[in-house]
């Protein structure tokens, strides 16, 4: 609310800690004003029994509506902001151009920064439901990001998903290219540090490269997470990065409801966001 209200020009201020005091009360008390948040039968008092698995009441949609400023008659509307953003496109469908994208828009946005840092987030997520590591910042794309969307929506409710996707022969072509110890400089680091071909063998079942299992496996992952947000507009941007840079820019800035940067073009040439890309 806080933010909310910074957003809207109010200048926030703070009340002295003296008038302001927490009213403390036991869980028996809670439990007595919410009755369908009471344990379990013969579990402790700090653990909440809920009929859903939801963590964030309302999916994240909480201080949202209709306001008005100092009597204004036009209205206001607090629309939810986004807890987190991933780019859940598989790997080389221009991840690191959104990955730049999302922070020209000034969110702290991560794109596989090492191995290390990607074995951290796959692991913590898919062991504890939750990413320590991940939660260092807003906005993430890449692997292993791509194939973790359905714990991040149970993991971070109200979030913002991005599907990049492109022209398959084109994708197929920069995949063949990555695993090219020609094309790709950073290739030989795969077999120095694993990590990067143990994902591979996640996403596609094995290490090695083979057009017809990764486009049958891209084109499964993108109509897996057409189907999972069906009926979710809100939440999921399908991105197609053959389109034109002002085309990307106008469909990104909507989604996120920002403003499209002027003068900037949307960053179309792989660069280097980390030169460990490739880990």
């Amino acid at each position: 609310m806080n933010v909310r209200l910074q957003r809207l020009g109010r200048l926030p201020l703070e009340i002295e800690s003296q008038y302001l005091d927490a009213i403390h009360h036991k869980d028996k008390l809670r439990f007595k004003e919410y009755p369908h948040a009471r344990p379990a039968p013969g579990v402790g008092e700090d653990q909440f029994y809920l009929l859903n698995d939801a963590t964030i009441a309302n999916f994240g949609n909480i201080g949202c509506g209709t306001v008005y400023r100092n009597f204004d008659p036009n209205p206001i509307e607090l629309k939810p902001l986004p807890t987190r953003i991933f780019g859940i496109g598989m790997h080389k469908t221009a991840t690191t151009s959104l990955a730049k994208a999302l922070n020209i828009l000034g969110y702290d946005s991560a794109h596989w920064n090492s191995g290390a840092w990607a074995k951290a987030i796959y692991t913590e997520m898919t062991t504890t439901g939750r990413s320590k590591t991940l939660e260092k910042h807003y906005a993430l794309t890449d692997l292993p990001i791509a194939i973790l969307y359905r714990e991040l929506d149970k993991a971070y409710p109200g979030s913002k998903f991005i599907l990049t996707i492109r022209d398959e022969e084109k994708w197929l072509k920069s995949v063949r290219n990555h695993w090219s110890y020609d094309h790709n400089p950073f290739r030989w680091e795969w077999d120095v540090y694993p990590w990067a071909s143990k994902m591979h063998k996640i996403v596609y079942g094995q290490k090695w490269f083979d057009p017809t299992v990764m486009l049958e496996r891209y084109r499964r992952h993108n109509a897996e997470i057409l189907s999972y947000f069906s009926g979710r507009p809100s939440d999921l941007l399908v991105l197609d990065m053959d389109l034109q840079p002002e085309t990307l820019w106008a469909s990104l800035c909507r989604f996120l409801a920002k403003p499209v940067p002027h003068g900037v073009s949307y960053p179309t040439e792989f660069a280097t966001l980390v030169s460990k890309e490739f880990l």
